[in-house]
This record gives C-alpha cells, sequence and structure tokens, in this order.
C-alpha cells in the first residue's frame, strides 16, 4: 500500500498534494476526497488475499463487500463499487440507495447485496424484490422474526445467520449492552432446525468484529469461537454453506506500516486449520469493510484565524468547527490525527486548538501529552487527517451546523482532475434548511 502522508520543503502532503497550497487555492475551511485512495484500499486488500490464496493453494474465494453506512457520499459508494464484489446494506434505505446503484450501474450486476441490520416487512420485501430480479442477495438474518417473514415467501432466497456474541475484552458494563446485533445460541438452533422445511438457501454464518483497535488476540478468539461453534454445526448440517462473513476487523492503515500480505495469509492460515480439524469445506471469506474503505480518502484542512492567551497555553483559533469536523471522535474515541501542515521547520509551541463557534467542547488537544505542538507561523493551516468514514453521517451533511457555521468546502479529487463538488454554505441556504 502506498504511503499516503509525506513531509516535502517542510508541508504536509496528502496522497501528493501540497494541503497547503490546496488551501489557498480553493479556501478553508476545506474537505478534500481522494476517490483514488478508496479505489487503492480495495485493490490493495484484493491483491492481498489473492496472493495469499495462490500461495496456501486456498480453493475458495475472498468477497470484499464495501459497508455503505460509513460514508453515503454517491461517489464515494460508486467509488467502492467499481472495485469491490460487492455492497453491504444497513437498513430499508440503504437498500433502496444499492438497488439504485444496480440500476444505473448495469455492468456490475453480477456483484452482491448483502444486507445486514434489523429488518422489517419493508426490508424484507425490497430483498425479497431483488432477489426475484436475479441479483445475487443474501440476506444476513438478524432476528428470528424476519426469518418468519423469509419463510412466508416460498423462494429460495439466499440467506445467512448474523451470531450473537458478547464483546469479549469489554471494559465496560454498556459496551456488552450495546451489541444488540445477532441470533442467540437457542435461535441459531431453532433456524437450523426448521429451515430444511422451507426453501430458504443457507450459505453464510456471520459475525462482527466490533470496533476495537486491531490486536491479534481480540481478533482471534471472536474469530475462532464463532467458527468453532456456528459454521462447523451448520456446515455439517447443510452442503449450501459455504460462505463466512466477517464484518469489520480488517486493521486500518493508521502508521501505513501493516503487512497486510502477511496478514491475509494469517486469516487464511486460521480457515485452514479450523476447517481441517473440523473436517468441513473451505468457504469462501466475506470481509465488510467500512473504515478500511472510506476512512483515509478524506482529509479536512482548517486556517488558524486568531490566538488567545487565556490559559496555560496559547489557544489556535480555526476558522471553522472542530465538533462539525470529526464528530466521530468526540462521540465515540475514534482516532482522527490532527497536525499542523506548513512552517514545520519553525520553532514548536505547545498548544491547543479551538474552533471558532461558541462551544467551550470545541477543542482539541492529544490527551496523552495536555497539548498539541504547532509551529509558531504568520499563516498556519490545521489538517484532520482520516475524516472519511461516518463524519458525514453523524454531522448531517447539507443540514444546519452547530452555531449555523457553514459547511466546509467540499472538493473531490480523482486521478489528477479536482472538482468542486459543493461551495462555501451559504447563509440563504441556511435560512432554507431552517425554514425561515
Amino acid at each position: 500500500m502506498k504511503k499516503v502522508k509525506e513531509i516535502k520543503n517542510n508541508e504536509l502532503f496528502y496522497n501528493g498534494y501540497s494541503l497547503k497550497e490546496l488551501a489557498k487555492t480553493y479556501g478553508t475551511p476545506l474537505k478534500i476526497t481522494f476517490l483514488d485512495l478508496i479505489k487503492d484500499h480495495i485493490v490493495s486488500l484484493k491483491d492481498s488475499f489473492s496472493k495469499a490464496i495462490k500461495e496456501l493453494n486456498y480453493p475458495a474465494k475472498f468477497i470484499y463487500l464495501n459497508a455503505n453506512k460509513a460514508n453515503y457520499g454517491a461517489l464515494e459508494v460508486i467509488e467502492a463499487f467499481k472495485h469491490a464484489d460487492g455492497l453491504e446494506t444497513s437498513s430499508y434505505y440503504d437498500l433502496l440507495f444499492t438497488h439504485e446503484l444496480f440500476r444505473r450501474f448495469p455492468e456490475y450486476k453480477n456483484k452482491y447485496i448483502v444486507c445486514n441490520g434489523y429488518k422489517l416487512n419493508d426490508y424484507v420485501d425490497e430483498i425479497i424484490k431483488i432477489h426475484n430480479e436475479g441479483i445475487k442477495i443474501i440476506d444476513i438474518i438478524d432476528s428470528v422474526s424476519e426469518y418468519e417473514l423469509l419463510k412466508k415467501s416460498n423462494l429460495p432466497v439466499e440467506v445467512g445467520m448474523r451470531i450473537h456474541i458478547e464483546a469479549l475484552y469489554a471494559e465496560k458494563e454498556e459496551e456488552i449492552k450495546n451489541d444488540r446485533f445477532g441470533l442467540t445460541n437457542s435461535e441459531v438452533d431453532y433456524i437450523l432446525n426448521d429451515i430444511k422445511n422451507t426453501n430458504l438457501v443457507l450459505s453464510t454464518i456471520h459475525f462482527h468484529q466490533r470496533g476495537f483497535d486491531y490486536e491479534e488476540d481480540k481478533f482471534q478468539e471472536n474469530f475462532e469461537k464463532v467458527f468453532n461453534k456456528y459454521y462447523v454445526k451448520a456446515a455439517r448440517l447443510f452442503p449450501s454453506v459455504n460462505n463466512f462473513n466477517m464484518g469489520g476487523g480488517t486493521p486500518l492503515p493508521v502508521d501505513e506500516g501493516f503487512d497486510y500480505d502477511k496478514w491475509a495469509k494469517y486469516v487464511l492460515g486460521l480457515i485452514i486449520n479450523l476447517c481441517d480439524k473440523a473436517k468441513v469445506t473451505y468457504p469462501n471469506l466475506f470481509s465488510e469493510n467500512g473504515k478500511y474503505s472510506q476512512k483515509d480518502a478524506t482529509c479536512n484542512v482548517y486556517k488558524v484565524v486568531g490566538i488567545k492567551n487565556t490559559d496555560k497555553y496559547p489557544w489556535n483559533i480555526v476558522d471553522g468547527s472542530l465538533l462539525i469536523a470529526m464528530p466521530e471522535m468526540y462521540a465515540l474515541g475514534e482516532p482522527i490525527e490532527v497536525r499542523p501542515v506548513n512552517d514545520l521547520d519553525k520553532e514548536m509551541v505547545k498548544s491547543y486548538l479551538a474552533g471558532i463557534t461558541c462551544d467551550c467542547d470545541d477543542v482539541y488537544f492529544e490527551k496523552d501529552k495536555g497539548y498539541i505542538n504547532l509551529p509558531k507561523s504568520d499563516e498556519l493551516y490545521i489538517g484532520l487527517m482520516g475524516t472519511g468514514s461516518y463524519q458525514n453521517s453523524m454531522n448531517g451533511k447539507g443540514g444546519v451546523h452547530h452555531c449555523l457555521l457553514p459547511e466546509e468546502i467540499d472538493l473531490v479529487i480523482n486521478d489528477g482532475k479536482v472538482a468542486i463538488r459543493s461551495k462555501l454554505q451559504s447563509i440563504e441556504d441556511i435560512f432554507k434548511l431552517m425554514k425561515l
């Protein structure tokens, strides 16, 4: 995987572009999305697994799915759709969106749709409709009520089961309580016993690796627990069960030094060992990726527009809201890298960052240090790296924002071509949204 962040001439470059020059050319606050990074991440991981499959003589496939919920920007999902093996949906409306993409891009009609989430009649009806169109759709059953709805169709809809597993490494009680997804052991047994009397085709066992930072022991314990207890049982009962579907869990290239070739061999090696011990057929490995696909493709750039000396360290005020730019960090503790963009050869000063909102929580400093080092500069720009996943959904893309701050200039770069997706939100736009 190519190196995304580089320092040249005492400036931070991202995907080969000077963030300072982009900011000076197009203005700030600025959001920049590099569509080719979405492609690079997908192609790179698929290549790693292709090499591992060849080297280990693995007889099944690696199937890459883009988890749409990570970023609902149409350009971002379409770019992922081009290079992934399919799309994963999380709601009825997500499936409507995905169905429309399949209509608009018939050249990709042979790719997969895999459906997750809690499903009511509308979601199930749309799955059946798409199945009847001949599209390769797999419904991952999340509840017994959903199973009963599907059963009534009397159609050979391809299905999987999402397994409920407790948070093995939860440090807080709420981390266990918030994992409501999947089927319990007794519900899995009921479906395995009952589904043979239906026309449904069970093909897939699915689990989610949760949102922890990648640690091999956590990854392996979840993986082996679900495989041994559920995949093996289902595969022995039904020859049609040939997919093991892992939601999340793919390590993020935060330090740009992770060896994905080695990791692909490790994951397939796990499956080989587990299958050999249980004497079951090697499955296709489905991998649903959201953050891995989208996170690194976007960054934000702000200009420091003022300095206040009211505390231990100077406050550098940027021309936007940090709360709006990276809500995932504030709400969920998601790591997002915040760095000065230019004048990196200048004297570094212990500082705080703050947005221009009237909000005491609109601040940033490195928690372990209690400050952030920023250069003394007459024209300083700040970059936020890795804002491509979930920020749009959480901050309300195209909406009314905190303190009525306008939504940033939205820039899209792909294969050297730069386009402005949307200009700085105007007050007239905001008034319309407010119904004023």
